[in-house]
């Protein structure tokens, strides 16, 4: 299985500079457009097979605008939501919060993983989501599947791929309307053969990308 995994272009609440999580669901911004049609050429000539993706609508209109192209239907899939930052949702990522979750990060990273945000999830229940997406992308069949989702979740469900711990989620950047590339035979770690990419924007848009990724 080729799974390819998408991280939804800039939203309004990514150019605001708020910490969404799965509690702020806000539509792609006019540059998220951009990089989700940017995508979209991307993947044209590409054997798809499916599409599936977080119902936040971020996600949702990254996926429609590809499926736009390629002739697919979008499968909404809840487990794929963004990880949940709890009294953390929806504020600005600046000063005060922006020291809070580097202080929480770092205690992940340190491999406290069952550690969540005040009424948020713990990296380690985001995981039994990304768990059980892939048993059923691993039963459904799909041999070349798109998967659209978030910045968070999509680390966590690569260390899932990979069979890393999930201390090391962080190793990897997820910039907004990137691409991975995973070869997967559904039982053994998968074989990265594309990380982060965003070589398919345009150069102003890629600089955007650039400024707007974090490791929230």
């Amino acid at each position: 299985m080729l799974v390819r995994l998408v991280r939804h272009g800039e939203s309004e609440g990514n150019f605001a500079g708020s910490l969404q999580g799965s509690r702020l669901d806000t539509p792609l911004s006019e540059t998220g457009r951009r990089q989700a049609e940017a995508l979209a050429a991307c993947l044209a000539r590409e054997n798809i097979d499916a599409i599936w993706a977080s119902p936040m609508i971020r996600a949702r209109e990254t996926a429609a605008t590809v499926a736009a192209v390629l002739g697919k239907v979008v499968s909404l899939d809840p487990d794929l939501v963004e990880f949940d930052w709890g009294a953390w949702s929806g504020r600005p990522y600046d000063g005060e919060i922006e020291k809070e979750v580097s202080g929480v990060r770092a205690r992940w990273r340190a491999g406290e993983v069952e550690l969540a945000p005040t009424g948020g999830e713990s990296p380690a229940r985001a995981a039994l989501r990304a768990d059980r997406f892939l048993e059923r992308l691993r039963s459904s069949g799909s041999r070349a599947p798109l998967v659209v989702a978030h910045g968070r979740f999509n680390r966590i469900l690569i260390t899932r791929l990979l069979g890393l711990p999930l201390s090391r989620m962080d190793e990897v950047r997820q910039r907004n309307g990137s691409l991975s590339i995973f070869d997967w035979d559904g039982s053994q770690p998968a074989t990265p053969l594309l990380l982060d990419d965003i070589s398919h924007q345009p150069p102003e848009i890629r600089n955007v990308s650039v400024l707007s990724d974090s490791a929230k």
